[in-house]
């Protein structure tokens, strides 16, 4: 069995679930009313959003990490923040 670990720099500091299934509401929740571009939310949402998470969770079942950087604000004055998720093995 795994633990997740999970964060978005800047924004949420890593934090341990017990699943993925766990881990994906609380990242959405922090991302999903931050000013993203449409497209970028698009995207964010089918990986970590509502009815998301089949990307990451095979990716992650294939190795042991998922990162996406994030894009948060307007096309010249945006700042970067990676999302990252790890599974461990739980002792």
């Amino acid at each position: 069995m795994s633990i997740v670990r999970a964060g978005i720099t800047g924004i949420m500091a890593p934090t341990l679930f017990p699943t993925l299934d766990h881990a994906l509401p609380v990242l959405w929740e922090r991302v999903r009313d931050l000013p993203i571009r449409e497209a970028h939310r698009d995207f964010i949402r089918i990986c970590i959003g509502p009815g998301g998470g089949e990307g990451v969770a095979r990716c992650l079942s294939r190795g042991d990490d998922w990162s996406f950087t994030l894009y948060v604000g307007g096309m010249t004055d945006w700042t970067a923040h990676p999302i990252t998720i790890a599974t461990r093995p739980h002792a």
